[in-house]
């Protein structure tokens, strides 16, 4: 499996607003939640890669992550593809079950599917969040190159500065906007075609956040 952990996206940068609750310091220890008590408790999601019914969600026992997995989150370009599927994307509002006197972060990103694409094809992730009723918002993103025609996991992370807090207890929910998106570079061949989505293994596209936690006052 290609794991792409280092290098930066060069065309989307990383924006963050530090207003509100972004973190300006560590001036606190990061700590991990009572086991078993972080659960998704709602979600509501839309968009051209997640047609209702299509998703599905996971928690971490120790709280330290939480995965989406979608069924139908394929992007493609070339012969059998409409324009429109070259640029596909997911919003979700998702509220987790979070241990009175907790705040979370999210901290990074993975991502795990199947690309195959043609030499001059790029495909690029793209995550953004930030909490319900907030200003703050951070952005992850990360890129496939072709040639490739393998299952991959691409992964990003935020500087500590650039940390989006929840507000203690998390009453808000976590709104995520995803996009996947694939593009045609100069050096693509007239007949280059990509497509990027499921994996070979479980059939599906995984996104996967890792949280860091602290303590603090409700």
């Amino acid at each position: 499996m290609l794991t792409i952990k280092s290098l930066r996206v060069g065309l989307i940068s990383s924006v963050f607003f530090v207003t509100g609750q972004s973190a300006q310091a560590t001036d606190f220890e990061y700590v991990t939640p009572p086991e078993g008590q972080v659960k998704v408790k709602s979600i509501i999601y839309g968009g051209s890669g997640c047609p209702q019914n299509t998703i599905a969600t996971s928690v971490a026992k120790s709280g330290l992550n939480f995965g989406i997995s979608f069924d139908n989150y394929v992007a493609g370009i070339g012969d059998g593809f409409a324009r429109h599927d070259k640029r596909k994307n997911c919003e979700l509002r998702v509220e987790l079950a979070v241990p009175s006197g907790y705040s979370y972060s999210i901290v990074d990103a993975n991502y795990r599917g199947y690309a195959d694409l043609d030499n001059g094809i790029n495909g690029t992730f793209v995550s953004r969040y930030h909490f319900q009723g907030e200003l703050s918002e951070a952005t992850l993103a990360r890129s496939v190159r072709g040639p490739i025609n393998r299952d991959f996991t691409v992964s990003d992370s935020l500087d500590v500065e650039s940390f989006v807090w929840s507000d203690c207890g998390a009453m808000a929910p976590v709104v995520l906007t995803t996009q996947l998106n694939l593009k045609k570079t100069h050096m693509a061949g007239t007949n280059a075609e990509g497509v990027v989505g499921l994996d070979s293994v479980e059939g599906k596209l995984t996104h996967r956040y890792g949280l860091k936690w602290k303590r603090c006052n409700n």
